[in-house]
């Protein structure tokens, strides 16, 4: 799944980046402030995660220290909640950056077509 987001922010970036898509600024205001909520409840939750430094008690026999070591390990692990926020932060960013490539590259062709108005006028 995280391929999956990953894969299709990239090709968003790469074509913002090469020029190939454009938008108006007011036409993606919406989405940027959607982008700049989400990014802000992300960070909320990441900062309330913690570092997963408390240890899980689940009793003080072999079997509840084997369990709480593995909780944490899931806990602070590749395959984490936290992991997933914190994927999904640094994808939301590079979205939002992206969409502001393709801004940018609408001004540029704007600004470029007017030029060009102005030199057949």
């Amino acid at each position: 799944m995280f391929e999956a987001i990953g894969s299709a922010v990239g090709a968003f970036s790469s074509a913002a980046a090469s020029g190939q898509v454009s938008i108006e600024a007011a036409a993606a205001q919406d989405a940027l402030t959607r982008i700049g909520n989400v990014k802000d409840e992300l960070s909320v939750l990441l900062r309330q995660s913690g570092e997963g430094s408390s240890d899980v008690q689940l009793g003080a026999n072999p079997v509840g220290v084997a369990m709480s070591r593995k909780s944490m390990n899931r806990y602070d692990g590749d395959d984490s909640f936290k992991a997933a926020l914190t994927l999904l932060l640094d994808q939301t960013e590079k979205a939002e950056r992206a969409l502001r490539q393709c801004i940018d590259n609408y001004v540029d062709i704007d600004d470029g077509h007017a030029a060009d108005y102005g030199r057949q006028a």
